[in-house]
């Protein structure tokens, strides 16, 4: 035993268990006497490995076996890393139980095959404690097969009936917003660049239930045939059981048109063709309730309630109104429209961004409870 000009003292590695790589290594420790498992020879639980780690993550170190202090500070190069007691303890004591658990999954597994008789029930696999955490730290989602999956999803069930509800409500808010701000991220984009009607009306029909909160089920093209009657592609159900109607069309649809000779602005003729549909809509849906009604219960198991839709069209930037007064007849436009409400797609984004605020606000408050 020998000691340093800064009172640290300090053991040379001489056991043999240690191997050849680590043979003189030097273990200081805190202190007047050796800490409690410490050997002459440099010998200690977890020792070996713990030097070995050092040594990849470090040129050059010192290891310290400290009182209760958990540090690692640099100083002229070397890394001066204290271990404290209590660390240490945890350690042998995570050891004791892993190495509990591990007998009896051996013993078990075996004795299945040496008295099947008596013990053909026994359960393998014993679950040993932070595996999961190290297995998700680095786990990619892309790279799990179909059985991991199904492995999750009967998992995950019992997990959350296991947790409090402000548990439960904090993980579906943080699984939201990670959800949001990458649906948020690609809405820009997408704004940004020329898409056809085509893409807007998939995107939104696949995106929507995400995108805007209160509906629970999109309903394709219903397929009722009622004389030349036409139905509405696109249907959404709120979550009290009632029918919406959706047209979708493109961010750059010019939704105002100037009458200079009078100062006002009237909708263009894209978005009034759009508004007939709707209303025309609307109308076969009403005179067809009873069939729409029975259709929607026996293919989405959905009892509707009565069927008064409403209309919602999905068009342009307002923003891209410039003039005050093309904003001020735009707000009159839609309030004069009874069965048809307008949504705009930077309306739409500034929507998911606040719901999105909501969330995090909501998420940082219940985690300074938990």
């Amino acid at each position: 035993m020998k000691k340093n000009q800064k009172t640290l003292k300090f053991v040379i590695v001489q056991n043999k268990s240690y191997g050849s790589e680590l043979q003189g290594t030097k273990i200081y420790y805190e202190g007047a006497s050796l800490p409690k498992g410490l050997s002459e020879d440099g010998r200690i639980s977890f020792g070996k490995n713990i030097l070995e780690i050092f040594l990849t993550k470090f040129k050059k170190f010192q290891w310290i076996l400290s009182k209760n202090k958990d540090s690692i500070i640099k100083e002229y190069g070397i890394y001066k890393i204290r271990t404290s007691i209590k660390t240490l303890r945890k350690l042998n004591s995570e050891k004791f139980s892993r190495d509990r658990d591990l007998k009896i999954d051996i013993i078990k597994h075996q004795f299945t095959i040496t008295y099947p008789t008596f013990f053909n029930n026994l359960s393998t696999g014993v679950y040993l404690p932070g595996t999961l955490y190290r297995t998700l730290s680095n786990i990619s989602v892309s790279k799990l097969s179909s059985e991991d999956r199904d492995a999750l999803n009967r998992f995950l069930p019992q997990f959350i009936s296991s947790e409090s509800a402000s548990a439960i409500n904090l993980l579906k808010a943080t699984t939201q917003i990670k959800t949001l701000k990458q649906l948020t991220s690609e809405l820009e984009q997408y704004l940004d660049e020329s898409k056809s009607e085509s893409f807007w009306q998939t995107y939104i029909q696949k995106n929507i239930l995400i995108i805007q909160q209160g509906y629970i089920k999109s309903i394709e093209k219903m397929n009722i045939a009622i004389g030349n009657t036409k139905y509405p592609d696109f249907c959404l159900v709120t979550h009290d059981n009632y029918l919406d109607i959706l047209e979708i069309k493109k961010p750059d649809t010019n939704l105002l048109k100037e009458d200079t000779s009078r100062s006002n602005y009237y909708w263009d003729t894209e978005i009034s063709k759009s508004i007939i549909q709707i209303e025309n809509y609307i109308e076969y849906v009403i005179k067809s309730s009873d069939q729409i009604r029975n259709y929607i219960k026996d293919n989405y198991k959905i009892d509707l309630k009565a069927i008064r839709p409403r209309g919602i069209i999905l068009a342009g930037i307002s923003k891209n109104i410039a003039a005050q007064k093309g904003k001020d007849d735009f707000r009159l436009l839609c309030q004069s429209t009874k069965n048809i409400t307008f949504v705009t797609y930077d309306e739409l984004l500034n929507r998911l961004k606040n719901y999105i605020s909501v969330l995090e606000n909501f998420s940082k408050k219940n985690k300074s409870k938990m």
